[in-house]
């Protein structure tokens, strides 16, 4: 990757995480000047300790996890494409529990095998007494290889930036110059007020373990584990804590964030319980811990497009507020200015997909589907805040 200033950049990405990344593909592959800036590296953050496993979401046809699963399947034939041997499709067996019931996995539109007692201890005797639903879509990915992989042809710069400039249709910031901004920071305090936004952390752990057992596929409860690796490694991973409510932001690194200092070894311990409730994990190790908060809203639906400026749409149309249905094309944004945030625990998942969506509203002016858009959370915060 290559540091250049004193140059004008088509686009100036901030964050170079997952969705950072892939937009930062598909941008420079329309032969567009692009930079990515990020403080703590290229998947420095949430990315980079992720799992990064590519589950489908069972259940029920909906809007959300038709949106997963879309996302899935382009997703992974994106990777197989852009660098294969970073993804490993083995699969992935999913074990009811509170949230996915028998039932729930049972009534499913997706394809699956059901795996009783019997099947699995014939798989493996490693298993314990589980039962579970089998996906052969599920997968795996090296997260640094693929976010360095994205961005091989753009221009990476490792600074914290505080302020962004705006004159004469040009945006600089620490010494970068950028015809459009495109905002993938994740739960960090965002640049502009975006008041409709409201960001909760989802606080997730990671540890890689050395084990004598040879795990044939992936494994999801309430945590997931994973097939072994190139490595050998095996990883175990779940997000642990949802913080609604206010609008929060990371102002630490999560290797100094209470929330993970307090509670380290706790949830490590109950990483390992939880992981051997399903398969006994032989000679086990831990070899390395990861911490990191991902981006949520309360829906859980990503969130990409060209930022609205509140106040000054509602200074405008102040009868938004009543219900009137002002069109998304006469409301005020701010000046070329984009969004790709929220992708949750999904990351990996969303990126390419969403990312292909972003640069083709970007490059094309095609419409964003409604239930990602950021005109959907405008009008709704606009509206409540009438209510108030």
């Amino acid at each position: 990757m290559r540091q250049k200033y004193n140059i004008m950049y088509d686009f100036l990405i901030v964050g170079a995480g997952a969705g950072g990344c892939s937009i930062a593909y598909f941008l420079q592959k329309s032969g567009k000047k692009v930079a990515i800036i990020d403080r703590e590296g290229v998947a420095g953050g949430a990315s980079g300790v992720a799992g990064a496993f590519l589950s489908p979401l069972p259940g029920k046809k909906n809007s959300y996890n038709s949106l997963v699963n879309n996302a899935l399947n382009f997703s992974i034939d994106f990777y197989k494409k852009l660098t294969p041997d970073s993804i490993i499709q083995k699969g992935i067996l999913r074990v009811p529990n509170e949230n996915f019931k028998t039932s729930k996995l049972k009534d499913n539109h997706i394809m699956y095998e059901f795996f009783d007692k019997k099947k699995l201890q014939e798989i493996s005797k490693s298993f314990r007494n589980i039962e579970g639903y089998f996906y052969e879509e599920g997968a795996m990915i090296s997260p640094l290889e693929i976010c360095h992989k994205l961005i091989d042809n753009c221009d990476f710069y490792q600074k914290d930036l505080k302020e962004l400039k705006f004159k004469d249709g040009i945006y600089t910031a620490e010494g970068l110059k950028a015809k459009n901004i495109i905002y993938a920071v994740g739960v960090s305090k965002p640049l502009i007020a975006t008041p409709y936004l409201n960001i909760s952390p989802i606080f997730g752990l990671r540890i890689d373990v050395k084990t004598t057992t040879k795990v044939l596929f992936n494994i999801h409860k309430s945590i997931t584990i994973s097939t072994n690796r190139k490595d050998n490694l095996v990883a175990i991973g779940a997000t642990h804590q949802r913080h609604d409510g206010a609008e929060s932001e990371c102002v630490t690194s999560c290797a100094n964030c209470a929330f993970y200092v307090d509670n380290e070894k706790q949830q490590i311990e109950i990483l390992l319980k939880q992981a051997d409730e399903l398969i006994n994990l032989e000679n086990l190790e831990v070899v390395k811990i990861y911490k990191g908060a991902r981006a949520s809203i309360k829906s859980y639906f990503p969130v990409v497009g060209k930022v609205i400026d509140f106040y000054k749409s509602l200074e405008k149309y102040p009868s938004i507020k009543n219900g009137t249905k002002i069109p998304p094309n006469l409301l005020t944004y701010f000046p070329n200015f984009y969004m790709m945030n929220a992708l949750g625990s999904r990351g990996f998942v969303f990126a390419p997909y969403l990312a292909k969506i972003l640069s083709e509203n970007i490059l094309n002016q095609t419409k964003i589907p409604d239930e990602i858009s950021i005109e959907k959370l405008f009008y709704k915060k606009a509206r409540e805040k009438a209510k108030k």
